[in-house]
């Protein structure tokens, strides 16, 4: 038993990331990788909120929203902990709504919440505001021109069903985002 312990110690430390690896990861960009390995390592007890502050920004830039809420509220000791919590709390709460808003039609103009540079915050401005265009009603999609690029949004037929984003710049498409 004790070398089966042993064997799964050296196996996942092997194959896990040191935390030094994974800032190497996000300033390369990795945010998937650090997104996966950061959360693993909350998981193992890491609350280190500068650390978690991290992981959580490259989770928020692959659209790994659901892990936010589990960061969002260990993140409380530090003013920065305190801002990153806010912002994955209102990543949370847009995505939420733009889901509610994309399915049950409710009403979001009456709305007002931070404002960040995530998709799902230019997409829940343009909503509030309504600048959108209803591009078919059945199934529900509409397209959004902003700072020069189109968001064009519809529903899937999955179940659950999925609300899907694409944008487009000069007409190709740049990015691809679904939520849930």
């Amino acid at each position: 038993m004790k070398n089966i312990v042993l064997l799964l110690f050296l196996f996942t430390s092997l194959y896990s990331k040191n935390i030094d690896e994974l800032i190497d990861a996000f300033q390369n960009r990795e945010f998937k990788l650090v997104c996966q390995e950061g959360m693993a390592k909350f998981s193992k007890g890491n609350r280190d909120e500068d650390f978690l502050g991290m992981v959580g920004v490259a989770c928020a830039e692959v659209d790994y929203i659901n892990p936010l809420a589990k960061l969002q509220r260990v993140l409380r000791s530090t003013k920065t902990g305190r801002n990153n919590a806010s912002y994955f709390a209102t990543l949370i709460l847009q995505k939420k709504l733009f889901y509610q808003f994309m399915l049950d039609d409710i009403e979001l103009g009456y709305l007002r919440v931070p404002d960040t540079n995530h998709i799902l915050s230019v997409i829940f401005r343009n909503l509030v505001l309504n600048k959108y265009q209803v591009t078919s009603n059945s199934p529900k999609a509409l397209e959004i021109i902003d700072s020069g690029r189109t968001i064009k949004i519809s529903i899937t037929d999955d179940n659950p069903q999925k609300v899907l984003v694409d944008i487009f710049k000069d007409g190709k498409k740049v990015a691809h985002h679904w939520y849930r």
